[in-house]
């Protein structure tokens, strides 16, 4: 999954030192970004006054993307935690790279 992650670089973070550190000011402020997004959305979901309309979990769950496509380390924790929950799982893989269904399934 690391190389997936960085496939997208076309080699610029390997290639150039400063095409490394671009790389990782951009990958900070998205992290930064949707873990502001992850705690908003508590708030949000509470303050909510359409319950059909889940705009708190809306948030939530693209503040959750953005730090998986950002972070290696995290991409795969949380997937991994995900994966536990398979309804949910099983709705969101998409999100996170995963084309195939399971082979466990």
């Amino acid at each position: 999954m690391v190389a997936a992650m960085n496939e997208s670089l076309n080699g610029w973070a390997r290639s150039h030192p400063i095409g490394a550190f671009v790389v990782l000011i951009i990958r900070g402020i998205c992290i930064a970004v949707g873990l502001l997004l992850m705690v908003i959305s508590v708030p949000v979901a509470i303050l909510t006054p359409f319950p059909l309309v889940p705009i708190g979990a809306f948030v939530g769950l693209m503040g959750l993307i953005l730090v998986a496509g950002a972070s290696k380390t995290l991409h795969g924790k949380i997937t991994e935690m995900l994966r536990k929950v398979p309804w949910l799982w099983k709705r969101v893989r998409w999100a996170f790279g995963e084309k195939d269904a399971d082979p466990a399934e």
